[in-house]
C-alpha cells in the first residue's frame, strides 16, 4: 500500500503541475491548487498508515494539513493579490502552530535563554535568517503585509527549534529536521517567486520543497506515534 501512495504522490501530483502551467491563473493561485491537492493526499496516506485508534496529535496533524488545504481552495475565489498573500500567510501560519502543538505535545520545548546559546549553530542560522528577513524580503513586502509575515516567519524560526528538541527515536527525529528544514527553503522560494523576480520552472521547484517538506513531517510524526503504541503495547 505505501508503494501505491508513493506513485500517486510523486508522480501524479507532478502530471497535474505540469497540466496547471496550461492555465490563465497567476502564480499564487497555481501553488494553492498543489497546496491543496498535495495536502488531501497526505490526510488519506496519513489515515491508511496510522496502524492503532487515533490520539490527539493524530487529529492535529489532520488539522494542519486542512487549514493549508483550505487555504488554497480560497485561493482559488479572489483576485486581488494582497488579499491571496494573506490567506496563503493565514494557512501556513494555522497549519506551523498546529505542528508546534504536536512537537510540545512530544514534549518538546524551547530551552531556557542562557542554554540556547550553547547551540550556536543553530542560533547562527537563526541569526542569519533573521538578518535575510529584514534586509533582503522587507523592502519586498507589501506594507500592509509586513506585521504578520514578521510574525509567521518568527513562528516559523520557532517550529524549527521546536523540531531540534523532540526527545524522540532517532529515526523519526531526522525525519522531521529535514522536513523542518525543507519548509524553509519552500517559504523562501514562494517569497522570492511572488515578490522578488520570476523563475523558470518556479511552480515545480516550489512543489518539490512544499510537498516534500510536509511528506517528511507527516512521517515522521506517523513514525513517533506507531513507535508510542508499540512501546505502550508492549511493555518490557
Amino acid at each position: 500500500m505505501k508503494k501505491l501512495w508513493y506513485i500517486v504522490y510523486c508522480c501524479a501530483i507532478p502530471a497535474i503541475i505540469f497540466a496547471n502551467f496550461y492555465t490563465e491563473t497567476i502564480f499564487i493561485q497555481k501553488i494553492g491548487g498543489i497546496e491543496s491537492i498535495t495536502n488531501l493526499i497526505l490526510v488519506l496516506y496519513y489515515i491508511t498508515n496510522r496502524k492503532s485508534k487515533f490520539v490527539t496529535n493524530d487529529w492535529l496533524l489532520i488539522e494542519a494539513l486542512l487549514f493549508t488545504c483550505v487555504g488554497g481552495i480560497l485561493l482559488q475565489l479572489y483576485e486581488n493579490e494582497e488579499l491571496l498573500y494573506f490567506i496563503n500567510t493565514m494557512g501556513f501560519y494555522l497549519s506551523q502552530f498546529t505542528y508546534i502543538n504536536i512537537f510540545r505535545n512530544e514534549g518538546s520545548s524551547l530551552p531556557p535563554y542562557f542554554s540556547a546559546f550553547r547551540e550556536w549553530k543553530l542560533m547562527a542560522v537563526s541569526i542569519l535568517f533573521i538578518l535575510g528577513l529584514l534586509f533582503v524580503f522587507t523592502p519586498y513586502i507589501p506594507d500592509k503585509l509586513l506585521v504578520i509575515s514578521f510574525i509567521y516567519s518568527t513562528q516559523m524560526l520557532i517550529l524549527c527549534w521546536m523540531a531540534y528538541y523532540r526527545p524522540i527515536e532517532k529515526k523519526a527525529y531526522q525525519v522531521g529536521i529535514l522536513g523542518a528544514v525543507l519548509l524553509i527553503f519552500s517559504n523562501v522560494w514562494l517569497t522570492i517567486s511572488l515578490l522578488v523576480a520570476q523563475f523558470p520552472y518556479m511552480v515545480l521547484i516550489y512543489f518539490i520543497f512544499y510537498s516534500s517538506s510536509q511528506y517528511f513531517i507527516l512521517e515522521s510524526i506517523l513514525k513517533n506515534i506507531n513507535n508510542s503504541t508499540l512501546t505502550s503495547d508492549n511493555p518490557s
